[in-house]
């Protein structure tokens, strides 16, 4: 079981999400969460639920139109470079949609052992075999596919894009080199954490590794990067059909509330129109990057904006020395989470707006208290 630190006023939140917010009755320097660009508090997506709400309420209709999801879910295919989505209720069903639209076209699952509790969900609802492979472990995934499958079995590979805790960065790349040695298989990705940040356009991690085809599929969210809510998968006509028919997760949930579907478009279509949001979360990432490899802490060369901070001293007690500076990180408990480390962490999230102040006054906490 997961418990969570309990919260007090200080931790209350007094202003939309960004990298300077309110919190505590406090302006703070924030260094958490998923919001990589901010989009959350910008003001053209707050207006956007605003104007939604006022004219259609809450909820979906039934039996009629509501040209906000189909508004959104054409975004999606712009910006996806797709011929259909599926928009869902969350970004933690997108993964159990797409797989349970997959069932029938493959036997047995291999599964990241620290797969998000969205992917150990998915897999359970699919009614497929599992065969777990050790975190990011390419050579123990092709010995589990060797033991495991049977001639003319056809595998799907499931992994967390970016692990959500670390920031770990999945070996795409060294998986699809592995399913090359068996026909029909299929890559399949909870990328919450890479769309809208990893790739040359922002599309994920299948971009960043160039796996973009018909054998490689990812569900994703507009709740993070893209500053709304709801959980997408990037389709072809034939998939979206699929999910459509297969499983519940769209005929027998309803979607995401009119105000946060039109959220999520107005924030895609800003980062659509906005290059600059991902050079500059690049800079960032690469500054705070090369700051913490100069206190000698370990980071992976990757553009991905989550930073795991671990060093032999009380970690919580540093996050709390940071915020009496007014800068605001996670602490992680050992184990906490789904791909947490055994030992207590800090999680640092870069956004593309924070200012390179912003992330020096970070990188000079942590020189103080490391």
């Amino acid at each position: 079981m997961i418990v969570e630190e309990p919260l007090d006023a200080q931790d209350r939140m007094d202003s939309p999400i960004g990298a300077r917010m309110r919190i505590g009755g406090r302006d703070v320097d924030y260094f958490c969460g998923t919001s990589y660009h901010a989009l959350h508090g910008h003001p053209v997506v707050i207006e956007a639920a605003v104007q939604a709400l006022r004219t259609y309420g809450l909820g979906p209709a039934t039996r009629a139109d509501m040209p906000v999801y189909t508004e959104t879910e054409a975004l999606v295919c712009q910006h996806f470079g797709c011929d259909a989505a599926a928009y869902v209720a969350s970004g933690y069903l997108s993964i159990m949609a797409l797989l349970l639209a997959l069932r029938d076209d493959y036997d047995v699952a291999f599964a990241d052992e620290r797969s998000h509790f969205s992917v150990n969900d998915a897999l359970k609802c699919a009614e497929r075999p599992v065969v777990r492979f050790k975190h990011r472990d390419p050579q123990h995934l092709s010995e589990q596919m060797r033991r495991h499958l049977k001639p003319g079995q056809v595998p799907v590979v499931v992994s967390d894009g970016v692990f959500p805790s670390t920031g770990a960065l999945a070996p795409l790349d060294a998986y699809a080199d592995i399913l090359e040695a068996w026909p029909g298989g299929l890559l399949c990705i909870d990328d919450s954490h890479g769309v809208g940040v990893l790739g040359g356009t922002g599309r994920g991690t299948l971009e960043h590794f160039g796996l973009e085809g018909d054998r490689a599929f990812c569900a994703g969210t507009l709740s993070k990067a893209f500053g709304g809510f709801g959980g997408v998968v990037p389709a072809s006509r034939a998939l979206a059909e699929k999910i459509a028919t297969k499983g519940g997760v769209v005929a027998g949930a309803s979607p995401p509330p009119v105000p946060a579907a039109a959220a999520a478009g107005a924030g895609l279509r800003l980062f659509m129109e906005s290059p600059a949001m991902l050079q500059s979360l690049r800079a960032n990432v690469a500054h705070m990057r090369a700051g913490l490899a100069e206190l000698g802490l370990a980071v992976p060369q990757t553009p991905v904006p989550i930073f795991n901070v671990q060093a032999s001293v009380d970690l919580k007690q540093v996050s709390e020395k940071l915020r009496a500076r007014d800068i605001v990180v996670k602490h992680v408990s050992a184990g906490g989470y789904s791909d947490a480390p055994p030992v207590e962490t800090l999680r640092i999230a870069v956004f593309s707006s924070h200012t390179p102040e912003q992330i020096d006054g970070l990188l000079a906490g942590l020189a103080a208290y490391l």
